[in-house]
């Protein structure tokens, strides 16, 4: 997972020796993209259905298979040395407290708002500020930090686009 802030390298496309490159620049984090939130009535309705489906899972069996992951993962930690068995069970702990209060601020939820949460979450992606003042999205380039791009193209040509055209919202 690439952090906000990270220098990063926004790619158009590539040939087999040439790299178009809309430019460089900062990961700015993740964002709703240009025209979020015009959803479709099919759109609402498939997250409503989403929605119900979810309050008639047996939260029981999803909370035991969700633990028994993250006790695999802390134990693979902890096997690695890369962390103390007290710092996993107190990383459990926490992860355990943190789903609590995600399951109560659903629960305190109306139907609605679930699904406006939902189609939100799935409008973000990543914004990418370019050093040039511009802005391109995760959604319409492929993009990597700035020294990983270095390393795989550092031998291409590199010839500098603009950014994509868009529509208005």
């Amino acid at each position: 997972m690439t952090a906000a802030g990270t220098r990063i390298a926004a790619i158009r496309d590539a040939t087999e020796d040439t790299v178009y490159l809309y430019g460089r620049g900062v990961y700015a984090g993740d964002f709703p993209r240009p025209g979020s939130g015009n959803w479709s009535e099919e759109t609402r309705q498939m997250a409503r259905r989403v929605v119900q489906e979810s309050l008639n899972e047996n939260v029981d069996e999803l909370r035991a298979a969700d633990d028994a992951f993250m006790v695999r993962r802390l134990a693979e930690a902890v096997a690695e040395g890369k962390q103390t068995q007290e710092e996993a069970d107190a990383n459990l702990t926490e992860y355990r407290r943190i789903r609590l209060e995600r399951e109560a601020h659903r629960a305190a939820m109306t139907v609605d708002d679930q699904v406006v949460e939902l189609l939100t979450g799935m409008d973000l992606n990543p914004r990418l500020d370019l050093d040039g003042g511009g802005t391109v999205w995760g959604c319409e380039c492929w993009w990597m930090p700035e020294s990983e791009f270095d390393r795989q193209y550092g031998q291409h040509t590199v010839v500098e686009v603009p950014e994509p055209a868009r529509s208005a919202p």
